[in-house]
């Protein structure tokens, strides 16, 4: 049998299916082929899947006992699986025609009946991981989070950068501030909830600020033109964004409360203020806030 693709990390199998023997099998035949295999047998949940974030998943399930389109809809809502990754249909029967193309309109990229042929399972998820892990770093070399479609980290910096260059000639305030949920055991936020929450930043804000998600929970905005007093009343105003909002789709959600820190800058002229400074400055106020015991929601790094 051939390895695994080298690639920067191991990749993950999750299994789950209702005869332990075979998940077993399916366990060992990709543990024996360098993946890192986390299996489930019997009747649980597919919630497990959110912690184990898979780059590949193999659904083991009796055809005439199961809908696949039931399956295949509960894996990909697991904010584990993304859209890229790869979902194989495995079973303890001889697939007949009809049951491989109910499997693969369910959404299978492959089916796998009784006798398993190991060596064309391996061969095949190599091939789909391979493609689901370029996927996944060409995602992590772009400058957009895939969810809000905000700057990501590496997007914001350069942004902030561009926006520093052209104050700075116009000599005209920057401010930057960065926001968190405010509960220390907030939850990650589905992605609908977190598009619901970007329509949200928008239309508190302007056209020409610039939006970027920093972590599951974070978020920074870069407001060109706008000084110290203008810089807390935004971020008074994202911090008080709780209540309902639309997402892309129309659906509303309720927003959770907010924390904010700021920093502006009347003229980068003045001073030998880097445009990152202004960065590193409001996500120390938002760190102040966040450890305050007052209550205080809303901190400048002033």
């Amino acid at each position: 049998m051939e390895s695994v693709p080298k690639v920067v990390r191991k990749p993950v199998v999750a299994i789950a299916g209702q005869h332990e023997w075979l998940v077993r099998s399916l366990e060992s035949i990709f543990s024996s082929n360098g993946y890192a295999a986390v299996a489930r047998a019997g009747h649980e949940t597919l919630e497990w899947l959110e912690a184990t974030r898979p780059d590949l998943v193999v659904l083991e399930a009796d055809p005439p006992d199961v809908l696949w389109q039931t399956m295949f809809d509960a894996v990909r809502r697991a904010r584990g699986v993304t859209r890229a990754t790869p979902i194989l249909a495995a079973t303890a029967e001889s697939l007949s025609r009809q049951k491989r193309m109910e499997a693969l309109r369910a959404g299978a990229w492959d089916v796998f009946g009784h006798p398993l042929d190991a060596e064309v399972l391996i061969l095949k998820a190599n091939t789909f991981v391979a493609a689901k892990m370029e996927e996944e770093d060409a995602r992590d070399r772009s400058l957009i989070d895939p969810e809000t479609d905000f700057y990501n980290v590496r997007g914001v910096l350069r942004r902030i950068y561009e926006e520093a260059s052209e104050a700075t000639r116009n000599r005209r305030p920057l401010a930057c501030v960065v926001t968190s949920i405010d509960s220390p055991s907030a939850e990650v936020p589905t992605p609908e909830r977190a598009r619901a929450l970007a329509q949200a930043f928008r239309r508190a804000s302007r056209s020409s600020d610039v939006f970027g998600r920093l972590g599951p929970n974070e978020f920074v905005v870069v407001a060109p033109g706008t000084d110290l007093p203008g810089a807390r009343r935004f971020a008074q105003r994202l911090a008080d964004l709780a209540g309902p909002a639309e997402d892309t789709e129309g659906v509303v959600h309720e927003m959770p409360q907010m924390r904010a820190g700021f920093a502006a800058v009347s003229d980068l002229n003045v001073g030998e203020m880097e445009p990152v400074d202004l960065f590193v400055r409001a996500v120390a106020a938002l760190r102040a806030a966040q450890s305050t015991e007052s209550g205080e929601r809303i901190r400048s790094f002033d």
